[in-house]
C-alpha cells in the first residue's frame, strides 16, 4: 500500500490565487451549466500566455469510418520552426481537450499546441463529439478515427487527401498522443484500441495530463494506506473540479456497469495488453481528486517495465497548468514537458 496525501498541500501562489478567481457553485448544476463554465475556461487564462506564434493555424474536417466528418485544428510549423529543426520531418501529435466528456473546445489546448508546433511538430486538435448525446465510446473513436485516417493517408502517400486536410509531409515512425483530463483518458483508449487491432508501436509516446485512470466508483481503495484516504476522498471539495463533478462527469459519459478497460485501465486492462505501451509521460495533480488512480496507474506501468516518467504538481487543483499559463508553477511545468518530449522523441 501507499500514499500520496502529503502532496495535497495547496502551494503558495495557488492559495493566493483562489480569491481571484470567480467560482461557480455547481451543486445544482446541470448539462447546460457544466457546458457553459467549460466554454468559459477556454478565455480564461489562456490570455495570460497565447503561446509562440512560428506555425500555421488551420481549421478543417476529417472523415472517420463511418463516414462522419470530424472538426479539427491544425498546427503546421511554418519555416522557421523547420529551418531551427535543420529541415528533418517533424513529427505529429493528435491532442484531445478536455470536459468531462460531455464538454470544452479546441482552445483549451491551444497554446500547448502552438508550443508544440513551434518545436516542428504538426498537430491535430481533435474537436469530437460528445456524450451524454453520443454513446460513451464516441470520443475516443472519433479521436482514433482522425489519428487512423490521417496516418493511413500519410504511409500510403494519400497526397490529395491530405492536401484537402492541409496536413504536410510528416514522419509516420513519430506519431504521438495528448490529452488533458478526458482527452488523456482518451489518449490511452487510443492506445489500447491500437494494440487490440496488432498495430502496437505506431503510436510513439503518450502524454497524459491528469488522467483518470480508473472509475471512481471502482477505485481500489485497498492500494491507499493513508488515513486521510485516497483523493476522492481527500480532494472530494477540491476548487474547480470536485468529486461531485466527477460524479456526474461518469454518469453523462454513461459507461459500461463492469469495469470498462477503455476508462478504468487501472483495474481492467490485462498486463499483457499494458506491457505493449509505448513511453508515457504522466503529469498528475496533488490536490485532484483523480490523483491517485492516474499515480497507481503510472506505478503499475513501472512494475510491468512500460518506460515512463512522472511529474506530479503537489498543492495544485486539477490540470491547472493547462490553463493558469499565468503561474510560475506552469512555467516549471512547461520546462519539464520540454524535457519530457526530448526524452519521448517528439523533437
Amino acid at each position: 500500500m501507499t500514499s500520496f496525501a502529503e502532496h495535497s498541500k495547496i502551494a503558495p501562489e495557488f492559495e493566493r490565487l483562489l480569491p481571484l478567481i470567480p467560482r461557480s457553485d455547481t451543486t445544482n448544476f446541470g448539462l447546460k451549466e457544466y457546458r457553459d463554465v467549460l466554454d468559459n475556461l477556454a478565455t480564461y487564462p489562456n490570455t495570460l500566455y497565447q503561446g509562440p506564434k512560428d506555425c500555421e493555424v488551420t481549421e478543417t474536417k476529417v472523415s472517420i469510418r463511418d463516414g462522419t466528418l470530424i472538426p479539427v485544428r491544425v498546427y503546421t510549423p511554418n519555416e522557421a520552426a523547420r529551418a531551427a529543426a535543420g529541415d528533418q520531418l517533424p513529427s505529429i501529435l493528435f491532442h484531445f481537450h478536455g470536459g468531462g466528456w460531455i464538454g470544452g473546445t479546441v482552445d483549451f489546448g491551444h497554446p500547448h499546441c502552438l508550443w508544440f508546433a513551434s518545436h516542428n511538430v504538426v498537430v491535430v486538435n481533435v474537436d469530437y463529439r460528445f456524450c451524454p448525446e453520443n454513446p460513451y465510446n464516441t470520443p475516443q473513436d472519433d479521436c482514433y478515427g482522425v489519428y487512423r485516417n490521417i496516418h493511413h493517408a500519410a504511409v500510403n502517400k494519400e497526397s490529395p487527401s491530405l492536401k484537402m486536410w492541409g496536413i504536410p509531409e510528416f514522419d509516420t515512425e513519430k506519431v504521438y498522443m495528448y490529452g488533458t483530463s478526458a482527452g488523456a483518458q482518451i489518449a490511452t483508449a487510443c492506445a489500447i484500441i491500437d494494440i487490440e487491432s496488432n498495430r502496437a508501436g505506431v503510436i510513439k509516446g503518450l502524454f497524459l495530463h491528469g488522467s483518470p485512470a480508473v472509475d471512481p466508483h471502482l477505485f481500489p481503495a485497498e492500494k491507499i494506506s493513508s488515513d486521510q484516504g485516497h483523493s476522492f476522498i481527500q480532494n472530494k471539495d477540491a476548487p474547480f473540479v470536485n468529486a461531485l463533478d466527477i460524479d456526474r462527469y461518469t454518469a453523462w459519459r454513461n459507461s459500461p456497469p463492469e469495469a470498462d478497460i477503455y476508462f478504468s485501465p487501472l483495474v481492467a486492462l490485462g498486463d499483457e495488453e499494458l506491457k505493449q505501451f509505448p513511453k508515457v509521460y504522466h503529469e498528475a495533480y496533488g490536490m485532484d481528486v483523480l490523483r491517485d488512480g492516474h499515480l497507481l496507474f503510472a506505478e503499475r506501468m513501472k512494475e510491468l517495465g512500460v518506460d515512463s516518467r512522472v511529474q506530479i504538481h503537489s498543492g495544485y487543483a486539477h490540470c491547472m497548468f493547462s490553463t493558469g499559463w499565468g503561474l510560475e508553477g506552469a512555467k516549471v511545468a512547461l520546462g519539464q514537458l520540454e524535457e519530457a518530449a526530448r526524452w519521448m522523441g517528439v523533437f
